[in-house]
């Protein structure tokens, strides 16, 4: 019996010698294949992530709530600094309180604070070249281009009609017909105009709603109401960093200056 073990050992040594032989001559490179097969899908998936991942950042960032984005928008020199916020309105009516209404010197330093310390800006040709609208030299003894945010002006038109309401404090002939008149008629004319083409082109979409007064017995129109608005104490502290450091004279022609053609 043990004769035939040991024989049968002896027979199948020959078989798992080959076999281990066999064994160690495989080759290695389907293995390796194999391998890579299992890890690719993770790696696909890994990579997809991360891809996604940086999407979001940077979209997050694109879309700065604060911000917003305009398509087409015309360039300005001040557009770097716009942020918005919700702002809820007065009414300007009784039992309102504002530092712009009436027509005491405060009232006066307090729109004067608002726009004409800063209504003139200077900016560098690298940044006028890029308006929509050529612009010219302060003179010609410097590369300074002059400007004016619209912002500015329109508070500058705003405040002129405020003083159409109190015409004894700020007396403004309209009515007897001399040069002086006609000037001022122009100069309103021209302020509603350029107020009128500003509201339309902002359109504020805020609403305004109708809610029940006990005191007055009637539905009444509530102004109080919440806007998005650009932030004005961004763009006024531009207006005061690029504030101009000198003065344009009207009466003196400077080289390269664009030539006014709507008139």
């Amino acid at each position: 019996m043990e004769h035939k073990v040991a024989q049968q050992a002896s027979d199948e040594e020959p078989f798992l010698q080959q076999e281990e032989k066999d064994i160690y001559q495989l080759p290695l490179r389907p293995a390796r294949r194999e391998r890579w097969a299992n890890i690719l899908p993770y790696s696909v998936v890994l990579n997809v992530g991360l891809l996604l991942a940086l999407f979001a950042v940077w979209n997050l960032q694109k879309h700065d709530p604060s911000k917003h984005y305009i398509p087409n928008e015309v360039y300005s020199p001040a557009k770097s600094v716009v942020e918005y916020n919700n702002i809820l309105f007065t009414g300007g009516l009784k039992g309102d309180t504002s530092k712009y209404l009436g027509s005491t010197p405060e009232v006066d330093e307090a729109w004067d604070d608002l726009y004409n310390k800063v209504l003139i800006s200077q900016i560098l040709p690298e940044t006028a070249a890029k308006l929509p609208n050529a612009t010219t030299r302060f003179s010609n003894d410097t590369d300074y281009h002059i400007v004016e945010l619209d912002v500015f002006h329109q508070l500058h038109c705003l405040n002129m009609m405020r003083k159409l309401v109190y015409p004894t404090a700020y007396p403004m002939d309209l009515t007897s017909g001399s040069e002086e008149a006609e000037d001022n008629i122009f100069h309103m004319e021209h302020c509603y105009e350029q107020l009128r083409q500003s509201l339309q082109c902002t359109s504020d979409l805020s609403t305004i709603t109708w809610q029940w007064s006990r005191k007055q017995g009637r539905f009444i129109g509530n102004v109080h109401t919440m806007h998005t608005c650009k932030n004005f104490d961004k763009i006024h502290e531009w207006a005061v960093e690029n504030h101009a450091a000198q003065d344009l004279d009207f009466y003196e022609f400077v080289e390269g200056a664009p030539i006014f053609k709507n008139e």
